[in-house]
Order: C-alpha cells, then sequence, then structure tokens
C-alpha cells in the first residue's frame, strides 16, 4: 500500500487552481513548522566516510555546498538526474518531485529538522552517506538549501498544470496564488508527538508480537524478521524494491526508537511501506520494542 496519491488534473475555477493543485500534490500542508522530537543522537551511515569534505567548505553557501556534495549524484537541479546517479541504487532522490521517506508531520512534508536529520546520518543501506562532519549550520545551509529545490519542483509543475489546460498567460493574480501556495506547501502539517522511552522488558516485546501477527508484518519481512524474498514490491517512481531485513540489515530511518516510531506512525512516503493510523500509541510502542528485539549483531552493511 501506497501512501502518496497521485496529481490529479485541474477541474476547478481560477483563481484557486494553484491551491487546489497544491494541495492535491502535497496534502494540504497548514500547521507551523515546528522542530520534530526525534532524537538527534541517531548512529550515522559511516558506509561510505564523509569524512573529506572539499576545500573552502567553511565558506561556502547553502547552493555551493550542495554543488559540491550533492550534484553528483542528485543532480544540479535536484532532478535525481547527477553524473553518478546512474552507478548507485536505489537511484538519488528526486528532490523536486518525489517524496521524502523520512518525515515527522503529519502531512508527510518533510521539515528543516527532517532534512538536517539525514545529511547528518546518511540513509543506512542506501548509497547516501552521512555528512556528520559539517558544523550545524553548515547542515541547516544545506538542508534549506534542498528545501529551495523542492519548491522550485513544486512550482513548476503546477505551472505545467496549467499550460496543459490552455493557461499560457499566467497574470499577476495567479502569479501571486501561485506562490502564496508554494509558500503555504512549505510549512509541513502537525509533528507527530513520540512517546518517551525506557527499556523493553519480556511483556512488552511479546504484545509486539502480537501486534506484528495482527497487522501482518510478516508478509513482508517475515514471521522472524528476516524478510520475504518472494514479493513483488515497487515504489511510488516504478523502481523494484524490497522488504528490509530486519534481523540483520541497518533500518534506513536508523535504530533509535523515535525514528521506528515515526516510521511505523506515518509510513514511508513514496514506498509500499504503509502508515499505522489505526494502531494506539501503546500498541506502536509495543511495536516498536518487537521491532527491535528482532535484530542480530553483526549488522550487514
Amino acid at each position: 500500500m501506497s501512501v502518496c496519491q497521485s496529481v490529479p488534473r485541474l477541474s476547478v475555477p481560477l483563481p484557486t487552481v494553484a491551491t487546489a493543485l497544491l494541495l492535491a500534490i502535497l496534502g494540504g500542508c497548514r500547521s507551523e513548522n515546528r522542530s520534530s522530537p526525534e532524537s538527534k543522537h541517531e548512529p550515522v551511515n559511516k558506509e561510505p566516510s564523509s569524512s573529506k569534505l572539499p576545500p573552502g567548505i567553511d565558506s561556502m553557501s547553502g547552493p555551493q555546498m550542495y554543488a559540491s556534495l550533492c550534484s553528483p549524484c542528485h543532480g544540479a537541479n535536484g532532478d535525481g538526474h547527477g553524473p553518478g546517479a546512474r552507478s548507485v541504487w536505489p537511484p538519488p532522490r528526486n528532490l523536486r518531485r518525489d517524496n521524502f521517506r523520512l518525515v515527522s508531520s503529519q502531512s508527510r512534508a518533510p521539515t528543516l529538522a527532517d532534512i538536517e536529520r539525514v545529511i547528518r546520518q546518511g540513509m543506512p543501506g542506501t548509497s547516501m552517506t552521512s555528512f556528520e562532519d559539517l558544523a550545524d549550520r553548515q547542515r541547516t545551509l544545506l538542508a534549506e538549501e534542498v528545501l529551495r529545490l523542492r519548491l522550485e519542483g513544486v512550482r513548476q509543475r503546477v505551472i505545467d498544470e496549467l499550460q496543459r489546460d490552455g493557461i499560457s498567460n499566467i497574470s499577476e493574480d495567479i502569479a501571486e496564488e501561485v506562490e502564496a501556495a508554494v509558500r503555504r506547501a512549505a510549512t509541513p502539517g502537525e509533528i507527530v508527538r513520540v512517546p518517551s522511552f525506557g527499556f523493553a522488558n519480556s511483556q512488552d516485546t511479546d504484545r509486539g508480537q502480537r501486534v506484528y501477527r495482527q497487522q501482518r508484518c510478516g508478509s513482508c519481512h517475515g514471521d522472524d524478521g528476516v524478510g520475504v524474498w518472494d514479493v513483488y514490491l515497487r515504489d511510488d517512481e516504478g523502481n523494484a524494491t524490497r522488504p528490509r531485513d530486519l534481523a540483520h540489515e541497518p533500518f534506513k530511518g536508523g535504530h533509535l526508537p523515535e525514528s521506528i516510531y515515526l516510521r511505523l506512525r506515518l509510513g514511508m512516503p513514496g514506498t509500499p511501506h504503509p502508515s499505522s493510523p489505526s494502531l494506539s500509541e501503546q500498541e506502536l510502542v509495543d511495536l516498536v520494542h518487537y521491532c527491535r528485539s528482532l535484530a542480530k549483531e553483526p549488522r550487514l552493511n
């Protein structure tokens, strides 16, 4: 089950056409942008190492850092078609169009903190390396550039849709409506409250195992968490994908319980991994404890 929706054709009168399209694309983001409650001390993706930063990085702007560190894979304009994209799998994210996998808001729109976290820790199990050696301010500047490219892509999609509907001359009123809608799209929805986690006992994991079975998590991840290898899965971009081996592989969002809670609660937008809106907070906490109990050492890279 995908947690994303396709963009419908416009069927509403102007001047609200741009707003309606943005709501269809991005799920109606409306709440203020608040920092995610998730811990900032997530283990980073050490494979490969990002310790060798380019000379002069301290004086670079956000766009300059993006051009140096990110464009080889994500492309100069964020479309995912950088010169190195053909050499990595899964393909680099199209920052202008794709859904962001690791989010913390109800609308699934990424916060600045969400993007900073991925920059710092990388995405284990993929070619997205960590940039933990960047200073906090540098990561913020880089995340701001990623958000700028995302909004630039949203703006272009709105304009393209207007032109397909025969509106080739964008008047000042329509342009203002488009920009207002794009600004609203920059604001994620309500941030999911993450509960406090303590040490798990056998009762916690037993309850979590029952939830795991009730939710049929084993249909993809296997009864023992090692993954089912004969399921046919694709992400929203049509790329083949497979279930995570919870026992041996690193989790893409990391292994902290707060991160796993968000993945279970919100799903992973753009992938077959669903959200769990029907589960209570306690059921999700128990499920987190059970998923963590499946882990075995050593981990595979």
